[in-house]
């Protein structure tokens, strides 16, 4: 967890309960072998309660198979609360590159979303609330409370007895992963964790950014074996592909990179607008191929009920032809009978007249087809 942030180290202490309850809910769901409850060194007061209260649940009847339950605690070290990095301290086991937890067969969730989990299926409780720690030396009592969603910032302050004189700028967030607020009017959302309110003392602010110097301080910091220099000259440069390519996507913005840089470059920020471009330019592209579907389905349409006019318009055509050559026939033999039974002439006429007929019904048929074509 980042310094400063201990809304979880509240939650567990206050909640535990409600975090076994929501664990158990999750076993029954996933029906895991083994379930592993990651807690830094720092907070062992907590590490006893949860575990009295995981074996009072029996994890192998809820999974209708063999399935453990422990807590593990481990070196605290930041950012070893990031999914990845808790995953490879807890199992040994390295998500690749672009992967997912579920391709080794690792489910990862966080403690509040146990007991989110708890508080909607067992009491009907939605999410409308969340423990956020309110702390820094422009507030005379640093605390943490369980607020509801939506609730002014200012509100939060002013509860904690702020002092805006004091404080340089306002931090939604830790003060690694955070961004400044410019206003304390925003309302507080899911995952407002923590306001920090620092002096200037407490967290100076930081100087102009200078060339980078290559000194590859970044690239040991980095958790997730990044490449943060390369990262940065592509985010210049708006070299999307190759920023795809070094596994941007992999950052967590965990601000390890900013911190060590001798040179004071806003690494994260950087990766932070990269990776909205590329968002950008994948719905741009999803937009577009979405808008030639349409287009190529439109003109499939179009092109098939012309299709269904020409072949009804020629059956229309036909049926006159035949119509017309029937009613010649018919004069024919009219022209036949009234002349007596042996007028070979007239018997001829009436045949000419037919086949002219059903020559003028042929020529109309073809010219109609020649001009549908053009």
């Amino acid at each position: 967890c980042e310094p400063y942030i201990t809304s979880d180290h509240a939650l567990m202490r206050e909640r535990a309960e409600e975090i076994a309850q929501g664990i158990g809910i999750l076993a029954r769901l996933l029906k895991p072998r083994e379930i592993l409850l990651g807690i830094e060194d720092n907070k062992a007061d907590v590490v006893e309660n949860l575990q009295r209260e995981l074996r009072a649940h029996d994890f192998s009847a809820l999974c209708g198979r063999e399935c453990s339950a422990e807590v593990i605690t481990f070196p605290t070290k930041y950012p070893s609360g990031g999914e990845k990095q808790l995953i490879e301290i807890l199992t040994g086991k390295q998500v690749p590159a672009g992967g997912l937890p579920a391709k080794l067969g690792i489910v990862c969730q966080n403690l509040g979303t146990a007991v989110a989990i708890a508080d909607a299926v067992l009491r009907d409780k939605p999410l409308i609330s969340r423990i956020t720690t309110v702390t820094g030396e422009a507030v005379t009592t640093p605390c943490n409370f369980e607020v509801l969603l939506g609730t002014p910032v200012e509100d939060l302050l002013q509860a904690c007895g702020y002092n805006a004189a004091q404080n340089n700028r306002l931090v939604m967030g830790g003060p690694m992963m955070g961004f400044a607020l410019l206003d304390t009017r925003v309302p507080i959302v899911k995952t407002t964790n923590c306001l920090l309110a620092p002096t200037e003392a407490e967290l100076p602010t930081p100087p102009p950014a200078q060339p980078c110097i290559r000194c590859g301080f970044c690239a040991e910091a980095c958790p997730a074996s990044l490449l943060p220099q390369q990262l940065y000259w592509f985010a210049q440069g708006k070299e999307l592909e190759k920023l795809e390519e070094h596994n941007i996507a992999d950052c967590i913005e965990c601000g390890a990179c900013s911190y060590v840089c001798p040179s004071n470059i806003p690494l994260v920020q950087y990766y932070r607008a990269a990776k909205a471009e590329i968002r950008e330019r994948d719905r741009d592209m999803q937009q577009a191929e979405y808008a030639k579907k349409r287009f190529d389905a439109r003109q499939e349409r179009l092109q098939r009920l012309e299709e269904e006019k020409l072949a009804a318009r020629k059956a229309r055509q036909a049926k006159a032809a035949a119509r017309s050559a029937q009613h010649a026939r018919q004069n024919a033999n009219e022209i036949s009978g009234e002349s007596g039974d042996a007028d070979p002439k007239a018997t001829a006429v009436a045949a000419a007249i037919a086949r002219v007929e059903a020559k003028k019904a042929a020529s109309g048929s073809a010219a109609a087809s020649s001009g549908n074509a053009v």
